[in-house]
């Protein structure tokens, strides 16, 4: 009953939508590719190398960097499978053909309507369905489930708000779920609220997140003194090619946008008059190529700066304000900083990844716009190890307080560190959660 009258709905909504879309993809010539997709009309570009499949539903480009963490896992472990990867959205489209496009089959995800799904197993013949974070679609999940495909939910998530949402139709709620063979969250708190919907607690399992398990960062391998030396020889490389003593406080600034660069750079200076002396700020934009639009706001606001690449080419620094204009170094260069402020989050761009330099054992500082990485700042703020600031007086404040009480810092930064490593082997214990439905 509750399935039909569902199903009900999904037709009505196409039957309204589509022809107003229909002509709209027609005229543009946009979307054409996707709706065809959606509905099933795609042709498999090449045969399948293995007799297993696994299917990864993925929403967005947050989804896909999960899938992609665990798609690694399996081909270090040699599992003979092949891989596909449904998603909803363009961007997360875009990003897993031009991330996993030779390792995976790309498409975009079927209307959750039952003819369409049958017509999505029968071409893709998957063995198991994996649906990413919070990717719940009713008839996909029931009819996989029908036809004797595996089901499962990597990396699930649960907010208070879309608990409470589902809470309110938990009698159908709990049909969807028990079509589920197992259960991986991130957080108790997740596990806590999936029970509390009707699935068997003994069934669900609390792996961390697999989105942040950036192992080409970090050594973990769990040896003892291994992260720690590792740390140290990268401070040392920085601050010998930067000519920052250890004695120097370094304020990073990562992934910045417009508006914020300008932001820093003065506030550096009240900083470094009185309250921070001698503290070195590095501005590391989000895209390089504003770094010349970058260069004339320094040279109007009258502040000194040097380029990395200049101090690196010259051996050299004079300048307090360092302009990162090099690709694949920032992750790194956290090591250094005594301070670190996380960019796009003081200005609407959703914040950028705040675990890096987490996993460098620094406490991330960012502003209240941090949408796309809110499941990063709740796993951190949790421990007290993340801290907001809702603009630049309260990131002033911040700054100060931490100068003038840095054994308050100092745990923080531990407890940073400590909340991102335990992420870095959630992708290994998700697949091996994996594997063992393959194998049973």
């Amino acid at each position: 009953m509750y399935y039909g009258l569902y199903t009900i709905l999904g037709w009505l909504f196409i039957i309204v939508v589509m022809p107003v879309f229909i002509p709209y993809c027609l005229i543009t010539g946009q979307h054409l590719d996707s709706l065809r997709q959606r509905f099933g009309f795609f042709r498999l570009t090449k045969p399948w190398q293995h007799h297993q499949r696994i299917w990864l539903h993925a929403a967005s480009v947050g989804e896909v960097q999960v899938a992609k963490a665990l798609i690694s896992e399996s081909q270090q472990s040699q599992l003979p499978a092949d891989y596909i990867i449904t998603t909803v959205t363009r961007q997360g489209h875009l990003l897993a053909q031009s991330q996993l496009g030779d390792n995976a089959l790309c498409l975009y995800a079927p209307l959750d309507l039952p003819w369409i799904i049958r017509v999505f197993l029968r071409k893709l013949q998957p063995t198991v369905y994996v649906c990413l974070e919070t990717e719940l679609w009713p008839n996909i999940l029931r009819i996989t489930h029908r036809c004797g495909v595996k089901t499962i939910l990597l990396n699930g998530r649960m907010s208070e708000k879309s608990f409470g949402r589902y809470k309110k139709f938990g009698w159908f709620f709990r049909q969807v779920l028990g079509c589920l063979d197992a259960i991986a969250v991130i957080h108790d708190t997740d596990k806590s609220r999936y029970a509390a919907l009707g699935y068997p607690e003994t069934k669900i399992a609390v792996t961390g997140n697999a989105k942040y398990a950036l192992r080409e960062h970090v050594n973990v391998s769990g040896k003892s003194g291994t992260a720690d030396s590792q740390t140290e020889a990268t401070q040392h490389q920085y601050r010998e090619l930067l000519k920052i003593s250890t004695h120097e406080p370094v304020l990073i600034a990562g992934s910045t946008h417009t508006g914020e660069e300008s932001l820093l750079a003065t506030l550096h200076t009240e900083l470094s008059s009185t309250i921070i002396p001698g503290l070195v700020l590095i501005i590391a934009p989000r895209h390089l190529e504003r770094v010349a639009q970058i260069q004339k706001m320094l040279g109007d606001l009258n502040v000194n700066y040097q380029t990395f690449s200049t101090i690196k080419a010259e051996k050299s620094r004079h300048a307090p304000i360092i302009l990162l204009d090099a690709m694949g170094e920032l992750s790194k260069l956290y090591s250094i900083a005594t301070y670190v402020f996380c960019g796009g989050s003081l200005v609407e761009k959703g914040g950028h990844n705040i675990m890096e330099p987490a996993l460098q054992g620094k406490a991330p500082i960012y502003g209240p716009h941090m949408k796309d990485f809110l499941d990063a700042v709740t796993l951190l703020e949790d421990e007290k190890a993340g801290f907001m600031v809702a603009d630049r007086t309260e990131l002033k404040c911040l700054l100060s307080s931490f100068a003038e009480n840095p054994k308050t810092l100092q745990r923080a930064n531990e407890k940073a560190r400590a909340t991102a490593f335990a992420q870095q082997n959630s992708a290994s214990r998700q697949f091996e959660l994996l594997q063992n439905i393959l194998i049973h």
